[in-house]
């Protein structure tokens, strides 16, 4: 789950969020890294893109049991289980 929106969890991936707690906010702030929205290039996106989004996530989730209340996404855990699964499988 994400707050205000999916986008934000993306917005992450470039910059630390702040101030991006509307939807309107966070697609303007996305579309500075992300021209086409959501037609994400997965050559514009790394691993250690994505680590840094997962850190991002978790200094800014105040509800760990649950969905974001405020600004925040918890799709930094299916991140992480993924992750854990990749090094699971090839080990």
């Amino acid at each position: 789950m994400s707050n205000p929106k999916f986008e934000y969890w993306l917005l992450l991936h470039f910059e630390d969020g702040k101030k991006a707690s509307d939807s309107k906010t966070c697609t303007k702030r996305l579309k500075k890294y992300l021209v086409d929205g959501k037609n994400i290039n997965p050559a514009k996106i790394n691993r250690k893109m994505i680590l840094k989004a997962v850190e991002r996530a978790k200094r800014q989730n105040s509800n760990p049991a649950g969905w974001p209340k405020q600004k925040g996404t918890t799709v930094y855990r299916l991140i992480e289980n993924i992750f854990k699964a990749e090094k699971d499988y090839k080990a």
